[in-house]
């Protein structure tokens, strides 16, 4: 037992295959006497013949029950209900805290939608009012804001109605004991509905000028000189900062359940945000934003090498690089050195910039594609790699070793299986998984990158790609064994309201093209 996974023992193995590292770091073992050959493809006690490399016998090829063949999704069972109000003055990143739940929360299961009222204003006309449009003293306008919020909210409720809905996110300012009493009050009349109010606050100057920039790419400023649009941004805030009124613990002779986030994550408080058998939600929303934070960075993710087993279309294993997979690290050295040599050359004079994280499974094709990542050329010194065993592929389960065209002709049921849902189908045998398994196996990864502060490079196979790849374009869940899997660099990098997406080719020959 190692690093790189748990090996099967040389002693029950009597065949001249050597002992393998398995997709994942677990042995397949299935249940029942004489198993062990029907997973490795070793001898039985019996001393019945053994079907040819990689080919096993699965329950005689029976239908599996579904609570066995599909994964269920917790949070589309208990159908909790949550609204989340955003609070907070403008550029002090609701809409970035906001898109991140909607991405997160769908990820898990919970469907989560965003009402924002800035995007009703603009859609019915509004694009582009000035900063007197928020001056408090401007009662028609006032009138107007309140309406429109008043507006997002029964949109945001109707849309809780809906059997399967978990979570609706009001991402307006909701800057003052008025409007959150409200809001608070109408929410009140719906039953089995909870409220968290969500407070953003920010006095670092350095957090509040990157977001006054990215802000500057508002419908609002569209074709206006920056220096100008600045300015009227600059006095948008001070309109608000008027009449701001910060979440207290009792509004309104009601006791509230608030979570406030303080300077971009540099501390976190919360009242009232009881978690029960019932109620998960609170607790979902807590890890993630203890984790989320607003400062500029670059994620990338790439593809590890390509491995024999991928040129013969081969379910799991630990096989080693081909040529071709071999020229893969090299080429992905490259390119780190001149990214981090770019980011140099734009950091604070004096400022410390840290060499890119690499991240990688256990399998060889991760550790040997990852090994000429460990030199920073440009920082002249070696690279974090950390090497986890929840970064391996989808496991196959019993599929292990077996080609596509052999699970067709030997388990034309799991063929089937697949078809039928590609979320949720789990794959036979002991440890198989299915896509909704990797998500969960992937959560507590998802949110070590929200910590990150730096840069950091995934090296993965092609279904944990996807997986990060869905989490950060917000894809739905059904949606995640279709993505495309590009050959080249996918960098991720920080804007106002998510993450922008850039694809990056690098100059390695062609990698076959498949996967579980």
């Amino acid at each position: 037992d190692d690093e790189d996974g748990v090996a099967l023992p040389a002693s029950i193995c009597r065949t001249s295959r050597p002992p393998s590292v398995y997709a994942g770091g677990f042995a397949r073992w299935s249940s029942g006497a004489g198993s062990v050959g029907k997973v490795f493809g070793c001898e039985e006690g019996t001393g019945s013949e053994v079907l040819s490399p990689g080919v096993r016998r699965l329950s005689q090829n029976k239908r599996r029950r579904d609570s066995a063949l599909f994964t269920q999704v917790e949070q589309r069972v208990t159908e909790e209900k949550l609204v989340i109000v955003m609070v907070g003055l403008p550029a002090r990143g609701k809409s970035y805290i906001s898109k991140a739940l909607v991405r997160y929360l769908n990820f898990l299961g919970c469907t989560t939608s965003l009402f924002n009222a800035g995007s009703l204003r603009r859609d019915e006309g509004g694009a582009g009012v000035s900063a007197s449009y928020f001056d408090p003293n401007n009662l028609d306008a006032k009138a107007q804001r309140e309406a429109m919020a008043m507006q997002c909210l029964e949109e945001l409720l109707g849309f809780l109605r809906e059997k399967g809905n978990n979570v609706g996110i009001l991402d307006a300012t909701n800057t003052t004991i008025d409007r959150r009493t409200k809001v608070r009050n109408r929410c009140a009349k719906e039953q089995g509905i909870s409220v968290i109010f969500l407070e953003s606050l920010c006095t670092d100057s350095s957090v509040l000028e990157e977001n006054y920039r990215l802000k500057l790419v508002n419908d609002d400023y569209k074709g206006m000189d920056a220096e100008e649009a600045t300015a009227d941004f600059l006095q948008r805030v001070v309109k608000y900062e008027e009449a701001y009124q910060p979440v207290e613990d009792v509004e309104d002779g009601v006791e509230m359940s608030y979570i406030k986030l303080i300077d971009a994550g540099k501390k976190l408080t919360k009242n009232l945000c009881l978690a029960s058998a019932r109620k998960s939600l609170p607790g979902h929303v807590f890890n993630l934003l203890h984790s989320i934070h607003l400062g500029p960075r670059s994620i990338f993710l790439a593809l590890v090498g390509e491995s024999e087993n991928d040129v013969v279309r081969r379910f799991g294993g630990d096989s080693a690089l081909t040529p071709a997979g071999q020229q893969r690290g090299p080429a992905l050295a490259k390119f780190l050195d001149k990214h981090e040599a770019e980011v140099r050359e734009q950091a604070i004079p004096g400022s410390d910039v840290e060499p890119t994280l690499v991240m990688c499974g256990t399998l060889q094709r991760h550790l040997h594609t990852a090994h000429h990542l460990k030199l920073s050329r440009t920082h002249r010194r070696s690279r974090t790699i950390l090497k986890l065993q929840r970064l391996n592929e989808l496991c196959v389960g019993g599929l292990d070793g077996m080609t596509r065209d052999e699970v067709e002709e030997y388990h034309s049921e799991e063929s089937r299986g697949m078809l039928e849902n590609k979320l949720t189908y789990r794959y036979p045998g002991e440890g198989g998984e299915s896509y909704q398994d990797l998500i969960l196996r992937l959560h507590e990864n998802i949110l070590r990158l929200e910590q990150l502060r730096g840069s950091a490079l995934l090296l993965c196979d092609p279904g944990v790609f996807r997986v990060f790849l869905a989490y950060f374009r917000g894809t739905p869940l059904e949606q995640i064994h279709e993505l495309e899997v590009p050959k080249g660099v996918i960098q991720l990098t920080r804007t106002h309201s998510g993450f922008q997406e850039m694809r990056i080719d690098i100059p390695v020959p062609k990698l076959e093209d498949w996967s579980p």
